[in-house]
């Protein structure tokens, strides 16, 4: 097999410079977003309010705000942007981060399940389930910290208009995934149900889902009629695939009876190496389910992606340099 290498001469880092947040409070979301922060080599703060947070010297670039454990009802935003306004100063932006939706205290848990993710996970007729591992929280994490970040090109842009609230739902993240994929809002409740590994009636077209083949599972994530082509050219365009009926992925989203056998069976006769290499040779959306270990045996991962732990790294390379840099660069890129 291949070693898979990366195409692309791009740097692949990021600079942020060193910046400063304060932290109130600390749900799951608050929790992962300080991590990814952190990592970025941001100095992070905690105080006990956000009155607290505006008394910091030097001042934080924004302030992050537990929305299930702050008292958002005595409007603390209302009061600090007063203050800041008859002290002829910028209000301190603040990031509301929700476990579950704006207003409402809870966990991913509960976002899955409003949101309509919890639909389609699970066995044919069984229960609802909830995402692994707290995605749900990961995800409010992941976009509380980009927009902290994203406010480093906001305060250096010409207008240097930045937001003085920001509310960062779970529900709401996971919300906008399912109705991605069923269309709109309207297509969860009438075109979803729970199947076990595979996503037929998902809304999108056929095949997603984990199948198998010969030595293991095969993720498939087809999304359109090129994507469906390619597959079936990566497994040699068999005869049934010529047959008009099999050439719609969005009819056989509907009903995959016939069609599920039949590519089952292809995939039987060939193990995930094969698939692998079929999959880069003509861009079928397709990729074999592997342990860590066996990524590291397969190499298909850039070199320094595992870190000394084995554990997946970020998909890119943090580079910490000075604030007064980061200006800099940003003005030259105006």
């Amino acid at each position: 097999m291949k070693n898979v290498e990366s195409k692309t001469t791009n740097d692949r880092s990021l600079s942020v410079g060193a910046p400063r947040f304060a932290v109130v409070g600390s749900n799951r979301s608050m929790l992962h977003a300080v991590r990814w922060l952190a990592q970025f080599g941001a100095t992070l703060v905690g105080v006990k309010s956000v009155d607290a947070a505006a008394e910091l010297n030097p001042s934080p670039l924004a302030v992050f705000i537990s929305g299930d454990t702050q008292d958002h009802s005595a409007n603390p935003r209302d009061r600090a942007t007063a203050r800041a306004a008859s002290a002829g100063i910028p209000a301190l932006t603040q990031i509301w981060m929700w476990d579950f939706e704006v207003g409402r205290p809870g966990t991913g848990d509960l976002a899955c399940a409003v949101s309509g993710v919890s639909t389609v996970i699970g066995e044919p007729d069984g229960p609802p389930g909830v995402l692994p591992a707290h995605i749900a929280e990961k995800w409010a994490g992941l976009f509380g910290a980009s927009l902290a970040l994203g406010l480093l090109v906001a305060t250096n842009a010409e207008s240097g208009e930045v937001p003085t609230r920001i509310d960062v739902s779970a529900a709401d993240a996971l919300r906008a995934f399912a109705e991605q994929n069923s269309g709109n809002h309207a297509g969860v409740p009438y075109g979803w149900r729970r199947n076990g590994r595979v996503a037929v009636e998902h809304g999108g077209v056929f095949p997603q889902g984990f199948f198998p083949c010969r030595d293991g599972f095969l993720a498939v994530q087809a999304r359109s009629r090129p994507d469906w082509l390619a597959i079936l050219n990566a497994l040699g365009n068999p005869e049934w695939s010529k047959d008009k009926p099999f050439q719609n992925p969005f009819t056989l989203s509907e009903d995959d009876s016939k069609v599920r056998p039949l590519l089952e069976a292809e995939l039987a006769a060939l193990d995930r190496k094969e698939l692998l290499e079929r999959a880069m040779a003509t861009g079928a959306p397709m990729a074999p389910v592997l342990t860590l270990e066996e990524t590291e045996r397969w190499q298909v991962f850039r070199p320094g992606f595992l870190g000394a732990d084995g554990r997946p790294r970020m998909p890119f390379t943090v580079r910490r340099n000075s604030a007064a840099g980061l200006s800099s660069s940003l003005r030259r890129a105006k």
